[in-house]
């Protein structure tokens, strides 16, 4: 299924409230991340699951220079083995956005007792991709 870009991240932070709601905080990260793929399924949006992205690099694309827990629908970066949403997790993912073109990212903390402290969006729009995705 093809979805707005907009809409988009929505419907993924969706599906991230359904585990925490089913799973709470407290295990391990893969399996957050595996009732995660199947929460996209179910919904039929699709994904990548450690998924390598090229980066621009002086005009030159290094391949598999990114490697990214979600890659949705070819324009949404989800980042999910994080301990917290600290600066250093927002740093590297505005980084990875800047270097691949692509516009937003979702960092997903599960091991918060409710989970609006655990999302946090990153859109980089403003500048200049060095290299734009494309599948």
């Amino acid at each position: 299924m093809k979805l707005d870009a907009q809409e988009l991240p929505h419907l993924i932070i969706g599906a991230c409230m359904e585990v925490h709601r089913q799973l709470g905080p407290g295990l391990m990260a893969e399996a957050y991340r595996e009732c995660l793929a199947l929460e996209l399924r179910m919904r039929e949006i699709i994904f990548q699951r450690d998924h390598p992205l090229p980066i621009g690099y002086k005009g030159h694309r290094v391949d598999s220079a990114v490697r990214v827990d979600f890659f949705v629908e070819n324009c949404v970066i989800v980042s999910t083995s994080l301990p917290d949403l600290g600066e250093a997790h927002k740093e590297h993912m505005k980084n990875v956005l800047r270097l691949t073109g692509i516009e937003t990212g979702l960092l997903v903390n599960f091991n918060v007792a409710n989970l609006r402290d655990g999302v946090k969006r990153i859109i980089v729009s403003d500048l200049p991709p060095a290299l734009h995705y494309q599948s």
